[in-house]
């Protein structure tokens, strides 16, 4: 739980910096110089080299820049990735495309180019675009669409490149094989041209994936008048996979109507997961004003009551469940209100300092964790995956909180010693890639220091994205973090529906 002292101060002085025109000869450390701190061994004299360069902004500055796209710490290449959104050299630009960008033998490093096109200063050509969702990785080609995606939603693409784009999309989603791609590429498509998608969202809410499907309830609200999502949309707030009925009552609750917060009312009923069920009961007092909870019967008066043309008050905040409340399991104040849970802790750094006492805060968590898994109901689903610079799950999948399986894990956890740099973005992959889970809690201290994703920058909308067509929430415990840290990952709390409660330790 420890990185480098100020980094998040320095990504906001660098964020300023790079809209300040810089000259490309002055005092400092000429190009000969940076480019050997590039090869440095120490991986902060590396991104400072990056950093550097990107103030340079000239030609031979920012080809060192693309190049520093394949290092193999997190920290390089994220500022690498981050500072090229201030590219302004059109020739540049066009190198994107060779070996050191989207024609580079690492994945990483064209998905790297692929995101970063849809942030990018100047306004990338369309082949560029298309080479990325041609790519043979299903991660570039996502990360293209979503490129594409921001970019038509920003007005950034004349008409010539959105007509060729949303072919191109319109082709990749009926052909392409990877569900999370595919589900990108009908974001992107709906965004280029609503009426062109209609046909293949409306065909996707059919697909086996249920992360298509998923990505259908998503853009049912954009693709159909509000009388037909809302019909489409009941059916999907009852599919069998927990994930789609999740995006479908988040798109009813975005679309407010009477007939909408009908169905809302009526899933109240029948819903068996209890963190779906406990999102509808937000989603309707959010809509209403109200502060009714589960108990259908109050729901049923107040809607009987609603003029036909009636639209919800969808801004007001939703009384959410407080710790404790509705029988809910706690984990040092954070209430975990899932039975189908994968819960993340940070073993890296702070978490072995002794404290006055004596105990390590590894310790304080040893007991703070077997209380709160204690509590688990024994319909509760769950597992753990303490992480350092990887993840160490406990197991495959999620497993019943028996008494045995309860003590088992409890036990696990406190006879790991793991050291090491702190991985979050891996333990949450693999975490999602349970598709049982329903919500992550994580306890750290916000900062990584290990992987290939280090900056909150790119961390939280890249969560968001791969997120999108299935709505896992993440409530987060932050131990011993500064406000501006707490801002940060609230914002991803935040995204996905979770909350952050901050602590001491």
């Amino acid at each position: 739980m420890e990185g480098r002292a100020g980094s998040a101060f320095r990504a906001a002085l660098l964020a300023l910096s790079l809209l300040i025109p810089a000259p490309t000869d002055g005092p400092g450390e000429g190009l000969d110089d940076l480019e050997t701190k590039l090869r440095s061994p120490d991986k902060w004299t590396r991104t400072e080299a990056v950093e550097e360069l990107a103030r340079r902004r000239s030609p031979a500055a920012w080809a060192l820049v693309i190049q520093a796209l394949a290092d193999p710490k997190g920290e390089v290449a994220d500022t690498a990735q981050l500072v090229l959104a201030a590219l302004d050299d059109e020739k540049t630009l066009e190198r994107l495309a060779k070996r050191e960008g989207l024609g580079a033998k690492e994945p990483l490093v064209r998905a790297r180019v692929a995101e970063l096109l849809g942030r990018s200063r100047l306004d990338p050509p369309a082949k560029l675009l298309i080479e990325a969702l041609s790519d043979s990785d299903p991660e570039v080609r996502r990360m293209g669409a979503w490129s594409i995606e921001r970019l038509g939603a920003a007005g950034r693409l004349g008409d010539e490149a959105r007509e060729k784009l949303a072919a191109e999309l319109a082709r990749r989603a009926r052909s392409e094989r990877d569900a999370l791609a595919r589900g990108r590429e009908l974001f992107a498509w709906t965004a280029l041209d609503r009426g062109g998608a209609r046909a293949g969202v409306e065909a996707a809410q059919r697909e086996r994936e249920p992360l298509v499907r998923g990505a259908a309830a998503a853009l049912l609200p954009r693709v159909l008048e509000v009388g037909a999502a809302v019909e489409a949309l009941a059916s999907l707030a009852a599919d069998p996979v927990a994930s789609v009925r999740t995006v479908a009552a988040e798109s009813l609750g975005e679309i407010g109507t009477r007939s909408a917060a009908a169905v809302l009312v009526q899933r109240l009923a029948e819903e068996q997961e209890e963190r779906l069920l406990l999102r509808h009961v937000e989603r309707l007092q959010a809509l209403s004003g109200l502060k009714h909870r589960r108990d259908v019967r109050p729901w049923n008066d107040w809607l009987r009551a609603l003029p036909e043309d009636w639209r919800g008050r969808s801004t007001v905040a939703a009384d959410a469940p407080g710790p404790g409340e509705n029988g809910s399991v706690t984990l040092d104040g954070l209430p975990i209100l899932s039975r189908r849970v994968a819960i993340l802790i940070d073993l890296s750094g702070s978490i072995w300092n002794i404290r006055p006492d004596g105990r390590t805060r590894k310790e304080i968590v040893d007991g703070k964790l077997r209380e709160a898994l204690e509590s688990f109901t024994p319909d509760t689903r769950f597992n753990l995956i303490p992480y350092t610079g990887k993840p160490f799950p406990w197991k495959e999948e999620l497993v019943r909180a028996t008494p045995a399986n309860v003590r088992a894990a409890a036990g696990w956890f406190e006879d790991l010693h793991e050291t090491g740099s702190g991985n979050f973005w891996d333990a949450a992959l693999l975490a999602l890639a349970d598709p049982e889970v329903d919500t992550l809690v994580v306890l750290f201290d916000g900062e990584p220091t290990g992987g290939i994703r280090h900056r909150f920058e790119l961390i939280v909308p890249l969560f968001l994205e791969r997120n999108a067509a299935r709505r896992v929430t993440v409530d987060i415990l932050l131990v011993d973090a500064s406000k501006h840290l707490q801002r940060i990952w609230g914002e991803l709390a935040a995204g996905t529906g979770g909350r952050l409660v901050a602590v001491q330790l």
